[in-house]
């Protein structure tokens, strides 16, 4: 089951588990996530071949990839189960100062990925960068990875595609992200 910052246990087969903010002070658990991912699950978030040497350095940025940008963890008890983030893209950026476009990124590990807790992942980005005030979402993916793409066939309308080799960057307005789940605001 998933329990999220607000109202009410969400059940995803599982185990129990949460949605929060990352912060530095979660370096330790997230290198131990990164230490664990295999070399499948880290390339295709990725999208190279990883070293274990720089996983360390890699821990630190993904909880925190900048000012403008942050990061959310699913977690059971103190193990990181799932990571996501959002970094502004530059050069896209509104009069008021806001990203018009930032990149998302998820990855989950191993032993609980097709447990829903990627789902919950997406859905609370949607709702921290819709509240932003982010107007498009960007994520990069390996052409090979089927799950990401019936995902966001199944929960994006209206998403533009590009195809670059093996890479596809699929741009989607942020409110044509259907959250299947009622987000509680993990930000």
């Amino acid at each position: 089951m998933t329990v999220l910052a607000g109202p009410g246990p969400r059940r995803t087969g599982a185990g129990e588990s949460r949605i929060r903010r990352g912060s530095a002070d979660d370096l330790e658990a997230m290198e131990r996530f990164l230490a664990e991912l295999s070399p499948e699950s880290l390339y295709l978030r990725f999208l190279t071949g990883m070293s274990s040497g720089s996983l360390p350095g890699l821990a630190k940025h993904l909880l925190t990839p900048s000012a403008l940008g942050g990061s959310l963890l699913a977690v059971r008890g103190d193990v990181v189960i799932g990571h996501a983030m959002w970094a502004p893209i530059p050069d896209t950026h509104s009069a008021a100062g806001v990203a018009a476009t930032v990149e998302i990124a998820v990855v989950v590990a191993d032993a609980s990925q097709g447990h829903g807790v990627g789902s919950r992942l997406v859905d609370e980005l949607a709702v921290c960068v819709a509240r932003l005030g982010t107007q498009n979402v960007q994520a990069v993916i390996s052409a090979e990875n089927h799950v990401v793409r019936r995902m966001i066939t199944s929960r994006v309308g209206d998403a533009h595609y590009v195809r670059d080799g093996l890479l596809l960057t699929i741009t989607a307005g942020v409110g044509a992200i259907a959250v299947t789940q009622p987000a509680y605001g993990a930000a």
